[in-house]
């Protein structure tokens, strides 16, 4: 390991390998007495699945919130769509062109939240008879606005419009990375946690921690589970996570995400606002998007 393994106060004894939990911890080397634990690792002989076996330098602050995974409320009406196609058996269909809907754009590098109307058109689907072009059961969605259309939003009351600060990150797919970025003066640290065996991750997650809203929030965005094939030094998987999006949607100056999801046989979007989360984390998901392959 790069980093060392230490006693926590000095009484903490390394435990056996066959003991089922281990913690994994790091040495603030500034600070002796700073000890934080990175993550717990439940697999005999696991190790954190990062690049050449090193802990992230993430100090958690014993005064952080612990904000958990969001699941959508069923009631909500909040959708994000995309202009793209979309199949029978997805939960997009002509229906929705009644909705308002906001879209999020962009020309030239630069960002921007304008109103938009979308139409739908039938198509030949990847689930017809390629024996029979005249069969279309899927369709295809086009929005009014000419210009590059990176996602569509409908329910949001309080969306802005206008020019969009944004914020671009290096891929973030594998457990063991670390990214930091600042939106509106303030430090947001992206890290992921894992585990690996023969080459397949366990217990996948990522987390965003800040201090905001008047708190140290150390928030889990999303956890993978386990049994997820990839390398983890970037080569093929049958699954993929990215931050897509990350910019201030919602009028609060707090970055929101766009977060994709990729997987066989399946492709899906989530929406995270900090206005609807309040007090209780930085952001929280509020709208999601599943469709088959």
């Amino acid at each position: 390991m790069k980093h060392l393994l230490i006693f926590f106060t000095g009484t903490l004894f390394l435990m056996s390998c066959r003991h089922s939990d281990k913690k994994i911890v790091e040495r603030n080397r500034n600070k002796d007495t700073a000890v934080k634990r990175i993550a717990t690792v439940k697999h005999t002989n696991d190790t954190l699945a990062i690049p050449d076996d090193t802990v992230p330098k993430v100090i958690i602050p014993d005064s952080a919130i612990q904000a958990g995974e969001d699941n959508v409320d069923s009631t909500s009406k909040i959708k994000i769509v995309e202009e793209t196609s979309y199949n029978a058996q997805d939960s997009v269909g002509p229906k929705d062109a009644k909705l308002d809907w906001k879209g999020i754009f962009y020309n030239k590098g630069n960002y921007y939240i304008k109103p938009t109307k979308i139409h739908f058109t039938k198509e030949h689907s990847e689930f017809d008879d390629d024996d029979k072009p005249e069969q279309k059961t899927g369709w295809r969605l086009t929005c009014a606005v000419k210009d590059s259309c990176f996602s569509l939003i409908s329910g949001v009351d309080n969306l802005v419009t206008g020019n969009l600060k944004i914020v671009k990150l290096k891929p973030f797919y594998y457990a063991g990375q670390k990214q930091e970025f600042k939106y509106e003066g303030i430090t947001y640290t992206l890290y992921s946690t894992g585990a690996k065996r023969n080459g397949v991750i366990y217990n996948l997650k990522f987390f965003l921690m800040a201090n905001v809203k008047g708190h140290i929030f150390n928030q889990l965005i999303k956890s993978i589970g386990n049994n997820i094939e990839s390398s983890n030094k970037g080569g093929e998987s049958n699954y993929q996570m990215y931050l897509a999006f990350i910019g201030d949607i919602d009028g609060d100056k707090i970055p929101d995400f766009i977060v994709k999801e990729f997987g066989y046989p399946f492709e899906s979007t989530g929406l995270y606002l900090s206005k609807p989360a309040g007090n209780n984390a930085i952001v929280k998901l509020v709208g999601y998007l599943y469709t088959s392959d």
